[in-house]
Parts: structure tokens; sequence; C-alpha cells
């Protein structure tokens, strides 16, 4: 027997809501891989590709799953991944349709667990060693209801598709929460002068990649304590007690990382930009009440990550957008803002999704970004905001210090060297709140003369 694959009882009113509405359909799975078993906790349908004026017409809406379009559902896989809390990801892919038709589109499925998880898993899960890259093929025949689900190890290229066991449950309520505040003070870091040529969003990510190592190497503890990775979250059920005096738990973890060294080194000559961070950063995960501490805390470093390539993602794009539309001869703006995090329940338990927003974004867009790429009705008012944008008197110290700091080096440039680069200067504050989670990340972007 195969994997057993645990379905939220809830899902199951999901895809009652498939038949007589759609003649084929394909999306997501959402849901929690464990070394035990895997947890579906959500199915999110792959918006309709859009027509002329962005407007999906009859003609543009596909008759077969043979037409749509692979890279539409890697983008769709690649936008929900940002939403989502540590412990959740997609996990797989699902296809309704007629029976005929799921035949037909098997090795396009097959393709697609491998395109959608290289989508989604490729930057964070570079930072882990240990994760299982086992994912689901869920299928739902439109004429008989019958559902099948298979996995595939998508590391191995030649693997096949397995049968799993299916059961439902309702467990989404009984789901353990973790939580975190990552501090950064001051850290400085280089961008290479190998990437001068470079995309910004690639610069960014390769400066910060020795800060994200040392999260996922971090020594964490549990409510304070130093506790066994081999031991349960909840330890011991002996008593025989029910779960629901876990449903609401909440874990506090510290992540303890290992202290990046800031000092001037000899390669810096070779530099041709540095990156400036400090605040705190809010994490958080949900894992199964069965769950291990290393489960659990690996789930958080991995929220942890993945909210850090998130925000700079979302920041480097909106930038290079701006640019684009910019029409001024001079230069763009120096500084800019990370988007917030927003927090908004998922429907099941306790379980929360995000978003990243703006300053000049509002809660509505964020609903309606939710309702279209997961396939998911929150409430405006039930959106949870913990984060506020730093405000002008730390980003005014942080440039003068900036300030002060590019003016030191250009000239201990100067001494070693009459070929000084052009340096500049990117500075990043993740707000530096009293709260016990951060704002946004500000980058401010100056040119120095050589």
């Amino acid at each position: 027997m195969g994997r057993t694959i645990i379905i939220e009882e809830r899902v199951g009113d999901h895809i009652s809501s498939l038949y007589g509405s759609y003649k084929c359909q394909i999306g997501l799975v959402i849901g929690q891989i464990s070394p035990q078993q895997d947890y579906i906790i959500h199915l999110a349908r792959t918006p309709e590709q859009s027509g002329i004026n962005g407007i999906p017409d009859a003609e543009s809406i596909p008759s077969t799953l043979e037409e749509i379009e692979n890279n539409w559902i890697n983008e769709h896989a690649r936008q929900v991944s940002r939403m989502l809390t540590g412990g959740l990801d997609v996990i797989g892919v699902f296809a309704f349709g007629p029976s005929d038709m799921l035949t037909k589109s098997q090795a396009k499925l097959r393709q697609l667990l491998y395109s959608v998880t290289k989508a989604v898993y490729h930057k964070p899960a570079s930072y882990f060693d240990d994760l299982s890259y086992s994912r689901i093929l869920l299928q739902i025949c439109s004429a008989t209801k019958k559902i099948t689900c298979r996995t595939i190890d998508t590391s191995d290229q030649r693997a096949n598709l397995n049968p799993a066991e299916v059961k439902y449950q309702s467990f989404a309520s009984k789901w353990l929460k973790v939580e975190a505040s990552l501090s950064l003070c001051n850290k400085n870091f280089t961008i290479k002068r190998k990437l001068e040529k470079s995309s910004l969003q690639s610069q960014v990510m390769g400066s910060i990649s020795s800060l994200l190592r040392s999260i996922s190497n971090a020594l964490c503890t549990v409510n304070g304590e130093l506790i066994n990775g081999d031991q349960l979250l909840v330890p011991g059920e002996k008593s025989g007690k029910s779960s629901r005096a876990t449903s609401t738990q909440t874990f506090k973890i510290d992540i303890f990382t290992e202290e990046l060294n800031d000092s001037p080194k000899k390669e810096e000559t070779h530099a041709v930009a540095s990156l400036s961070m400090s605040g705190n950063m809010c994490c958080r995960a949900y894992v199964h009440q069965k769950a291990t501490v290393k489960e659990a805390v690996q789930a958080l470093k991995y929220d942890a990550i993945r909210s850090f390539l998130s925000r700079c993602e979302v920041l480097c794009e909106d930038i290079m957008d701006s640019q684009e539309e910019a029409t001024s001869e001079g230069t763009p703006s120096s500084t800019w803002t990370c988007p917030q995090r927003l927090f908004a329940p998922f429907g099941m338990g306790t379980i929360t999704v995000c978003d990243y927003v703006f300053k000049d974004e509002t809660v509505k867009e964020s609903r309606e970004r939710m309702i279209e790429l997961l396939d998911v009705t929150p409430r405006e008012e039930d959106f949870e905001c913990k984060e506020e944008f730093p405000d002008v008197q730390t980003v005014k110290s942080l440039v003068e210090e900036m300030d002060s700091k590019g003016s030191e080096d250009e000239a201990e440039e100067d001494e070693q060297s009459q070929q000084g680069i052009g340096k500049r200067v990117i500075g990043a504050v993740v707000g530096m709140v009293v709260a016990v989670v951060a704002a946004g990340i500000t980058f401010l972007w100056g040119e120095q003369a050589g």
C-alpha cells in the first residue's frame, strides 16, 4: 500500500461544488507533507486565462485540460506559494473532468507535478537538505465522481506515480501554531562584482543568501527550552485526553542565528553595492497535532526564508515596474519600502494565510487577490495586520548611517586603488517596531561618484 493521504472534510464540500459547474478544471493541492502521512487542506482552482482586455471570454476558456498552458499554472503556483504560512505548501495538482479527458492528460499532469514543484520549491528549498519532494496528483471524474489519488517523488525524473490511500478527517481545527520574531540588527552584506550586470532581484538574492543559510542552520528553543528534535511538540497522550486542549495551542520559538561577520574584508574591493538590514520580522507556521519539535521548527524556518524571499521578490518587481513607467530623466527614487505582511483566516480552524501589501494598497485589494488566487473569501474585518511601515526617523537614521559608511568605504577604496567602482548603496530596514512583529523592508538606493 502507498502513502496515506488525509483530506480535510471541508475539501469534500469544495469538490462537490465542481460537479455540474465546470466541464474541466485544474488547480493546486495545498497541504502538508509529513514523514508519516500527507494532509490536503485546500484545493485552489487556477484562474481562467485572460482574453482581450484582461477579461476571460468564451474563446480564451479552455475546453480540455490539454489546452491549459503549463506556464499559466506554474505562475499561479508561484503566487499562491507566497501567500502560504509555514507548514503549508503547494503539494500537488488536482484535475477535474470526464474520464477520457483525464486519461489523455496523464503525461501533461505528470509534467505539471515536476514544473509546479520547481516553481514553488526551488529557492526556499535550497536552504534545506532533508525536505520531501513527494507530490500528489488528485483526479476527480466529473461523470462517475470517482476520486483517485497518486503520489510521485519529483526529485527523480524517472519516478512512477504510485497509488495512495485516501481518508477524510476533520483535522484542521486540531493543528498547532508556532510563531517567532526574527531579529536583524544592522546586518551588512555586499553585492559581488560578478553580479554587477545581473537583475536587481538576482543582486539582492545573492547578497542575502548567507543570512538565509544562517536561519536554516539556526539553533531554536521552544517556549524558552531547548528540546530534542525527535520529541513530540505536544508530548504524551497517555491520559487519553481529548485533542481539544491543543486545538488553539501556540508555541513560541526563539531562533538563534549564527553571527555573521560584518567586518571589512579584502574582497570588499570587488563589491559593487552594499545591503544593510535592521529590525524584527514575524514568522508563523502550522503543523499537525502529532508533529515533532524538528518538524515544527523546520516549518517555522521555512516560513522565515520563504517570507523573506517573497518580500524581496515583490519589492524588486514593483521597483522594476516603477522604473519602466518613469518618464523623468532623473535617477529613480532612492527609497522603497517592502510590503507589509497581512494574515487572513484560511477558513479551517485557526490556520491563516498571508498577503503582502504596499503602503498605498488596501485590505480590499488583498482580499481580491486571495479570492482570485486561493479561491477563498475571507472577510475584510478578519484580516490581521501586526506590522507597521518604518517611520520617517528610522529611515532617516539609516540613510545617515549608510551615507557615512559609504563615504568611509569610498575614501578607503581611493587609497587602495585609483580605479574605483562607482559604489551603489542599498539599505534595508525591517521596521524597528516595539511590538513583537516587524514592518516591511525599506531599500535605500543611491549612486556615489567614483
